[in-house]
């Protein structure tokens, strides 16, 4: 199979398509791997798509080992995500309602649930992998449970807010798991996604593309498939990003076929040009790329010194951070 060749394959989840272009044949570190991109909508995923079952497996023992180094989280790893946890709280908290139920999939190591457990909140994580969902109930005693989102049940309008932070690119059936959550949120709940975003890419193409992320969104076409299940953008969102606050507004709508045009053209057009070893040298990419990891480093190393144990790295950022929940309302006058 060449770079450029058209093949047949099942339905798109966006535009219903069963045509794909192979844009690349190797991912990270030179490893065989076929991706594809849907010539209506611009979808990219693999080709063809995992077995659900070996992905069920690889996320609960080897994806963190593989990716992270470690059954549990390194100190410069949770520290990040207690960084990151912290972000979305802030941003997230003003939503919802005091006391409010929450559910972070794929919980990784546990820093969101956490977060949101001392706001007030009732937060609840699920996660694949047995070590990280290990370190989130011991280190921050919070209720992260062990299932692949697809076991997980839980009540109908149980949540206010749902969030996927990293996770939804994982997924071997995103369509579905859209409807399971719709199901779980109330009426006008909110669905927090955040994916890596393919458009504007500054990669060569090989660095581009890997075995872990099973589909590559843009903002059209995240926001295509958020609507499908039912979930409409709220207001003040940027609709160029792929870090995204959708709101409850209908029931999924599987069958709708939504047709992206130029997104595809678009994205052809920067991995040829834009993505290519030449043009990912001259914009300076590499170098700048090298430069923030190192400060990132410096920084980390420096940060984590300070802590003798996470809870209390975590418990500093968070307390240092402005976050401020949505306020109960007032009661009516009689």
């Amino acid at each position: 199979m060449s770079i450029g060749n058209h093949v047949a394959a099942k339905a798109c989840i966006v535009c219903a398509a069963e045509d794909r272009r192979v844009i690349a044949t190797l991912g990270r570190g030179l490893k065989p791997l076929t991706t594809a991109m849907c010539p209506s909508c611009g979808l990219v995923s693999h080709h063809p798509l995992p077995n659900p079952d070996e992905v069920a497996a690889f996320y609960a023992s080897k994806y963190r080992v593989d990716y992270k180094g470690g059954w549990e989280p390194k100190r410069k790893h949770a520290l990040r995500a207690i960084r990151g946890a912290a972000a979305r709280a802030r941003r997230l908290a003003p939503l919802i309602p005091a006391g409010a139920h929450v559910l972070d999939i794929g919980a990784s190591s546990g820093e969101f649930t956490y977060a949101m457990s001392r706001l007030g909140y009732r937060a609840l994580g699920v996660e694949p992998n047995l070590g990280y969902a290990a370190f989130a109930r011991r280190t921050y005693g919070v209720d992260v449970s062990v299932a692949p989102i697809e076991d997980a049940a839980y009540g109908a309008d149980t949540f206010s807010l749902v969030t996927l932070n990293h996770v939804f690119e994982h997924l071997t059936a995103p369509v579905g798991v859209l409807a399971r959550i719709n199901c779980w949120l109330e009426p006008g709940g909110f669905l927090f996604l955040e994916v890596p975003n393919l458009e504007g890419v500054r990669k060569q193409v090989i660095n581009t593309f890997h075995f872990a992320h099973i589909w590559n969104f843009t903002p059209a076409t995240l926001t295509a498939l958020a609507r499908k299940g039912g979930f409409e953008l709220i207001d003040g969102e940027d609709p160029r990003s792929t870090s995204l606050v959708f709101r409850k507004v209908a029931l999924p709508q599987p069958s709708l076929s939504l047709p992206q045009p130029g997104v595809a053209d678009a994205l052809q057009n920067q991995l040829s040009n834009e993505q290519s070893f030449g043009a990912y040298v001259l914009s300076g990419a590499p170098f700048s790329r090298r430069w923030r990891r190192l400060q990132r480093n410096l920084d980390e190393f420096a940060t984590v010194l300070r802590y003798t144990c996470g809870k209390e790295m975590a418990d500093a950022i968070l307390d240092a951070t402005p976050i401020h929940p949505k306020l109960p309302a007032l009661p009516t006058a009689a």
